[in-house]
């Protein structure tokens, strides 16, 4: 006990004298200092080359939190093969898995507007670059999958012209009415969504101007964002205000905007142009819908000719054969009528022809 308790007295005695990077590599006469196996030996001084410490602070503030929905774990659901549609347990299964890829392409809109989020209020040019490729990574799979969603659709709405005018046809059909206008509503929710960032990108990129050129003007903030080489004449502006190093973190700030901004309306594009192949699908599906209830209208009426047709047509076969049948009784009755007549004159009845006056000479001959 009394051993411990010198050591630590002599070392804290010595603490106060000597400093404490001298000390570390010092013998304190009981032997050089023994880490425990399994651990790192950190220096306190936050600005001693070579020595990392995870306890120490940046000059910088913690970037905001990254996304709560967990985007980097959505992976493309892989099918393991094209779904039976002319069967109704593949077709709920298709619609099982299409809900389930729409509720994702819900998550990711999600992600994007927290990583939107945090790209605007991020401190440095590292953070907000950092925020700005997860959101690349992040746009091209929720488009890759708002394609493939988008495709899936139409194929279900080929299948269930096969169904029609059936009660599975019309479960069919609510069913996948249903699923699309979910994936419509949230295309126009992601849509909305970038327009309103697109706005507070330009909104920030206005402030940052007009600290340091208080009197530019909106045209010049415009032609500042929307162009490619608005850089080089806002620097020049710039310079020629005198506020050097603010113009150069402006400029900094302007150019990943602009970048940011270009990638928004390239998706907000692509939304649009998915939107609108969306609601060609649904009126071609109208238009099918009528050229087959039209066709299935004619087909109708046709089979109601053909029906009056066969009607007349059996109606005018009983009729001959009955015709046929009084035909064949008329000649046989003829033909019986002839007969008993043959009969009756061939051989030499009483009354016919002169047999009474024959008979009659024969008598008298005999007597």
């Amino acid at each position: 006990m009394s051993y411990s308790f010198t050591r630590d007295r002599t070392a804290e005695l010595r603490g106060e004298t000597t400093p404490r990077n001298s000390q570390d590599n010092q013998d304190d006469g009981f032997g050089p200092r023994r880490t425990p196996a399994g651990y790192t030996q950190y220096s306190s001084s936050q600005n001693e080359p070579g020595i990392s410490n995870p306890f120490s602070y940046n000059s910088s503030p913690p970037p905001p939190p990254p996304p709560t929905s967990g985007y980097q774990s959505y992976e493309m659901h892989q099918r393991t093969g094209p779904a039976d549609l002319s069967t109704m347990p593949g077709f709920f299964d298709e619609m099982d898995d299409l809900k389930r890829e729409v509720s994702t392409v819900g998550d990711s809109v999600q992600d994007i507007q927290a990583l939107h989020n945090a790209a605007i209020v991020a401190t440095n040019e590292s953070q907000a670059r950092d925020y700005g490729n997860q959101l690349v990574r992040l746009k091209q799979e929720t488009a890759q999958r708002n394609n493939d969603i988008k495709n899936r659709i139409k194929a279900i709405e080929q299948s269930n012209f096969q169904f029609a005018k059936t009660s599975d046809g019309q479960i069919r059909q609510s069913q996948t009415d249903a699923v699309r206008k979910r994936f419509l509503d949230t295309i126009q929710r992601y849509q909305d969504m970038e327009r309103a960032f697109d706005e507070r990108y330009r909104q920030r990129i206005e402030r940052q101007i007009r600290i340091v050129k208080p009197d530019a003007s909106q045209q010049e903030i415009d032609n500042l964002i929307d162009s490619e080489q608005g850089d080089q004449v806002f620097t020049q502006s710039l310079m020629q205000a005198g506020r050097t190093s603010q113009a150069r973190a402006v400029l900094s700030e302007v150019q990943d905007r602009h970048q940011d901004i270009k990638r928004i309306e390239k998706t907000i594009v692509e939304l649009h142009q998915l939107f609108m192949d969306m609601q060609m699908l649904v009126e071609q599906q109208g238009q099918t819908v009528t050229a087959v209830e039209a066709q299935a209208q004619e087909t109708t009426t046709q089979l109601e000719h053909g029906n009056r047709f066969i009607d007349r047509a059996i109606k005018s076969a009983k009729a001959t054969r009955t015709k046929k049948w009084c035909c064949f009784f008329i000649v046989l009755i003829l033909c019986v009528v002839i007969g008993i007549l043959v009969w009756w004159f061939a051989f030499d009845h009483v009354g016919v022809g002169g047999n009474t006056s024959n008979n009659s000479n024969n008598t008298s001959a005999k007597s």
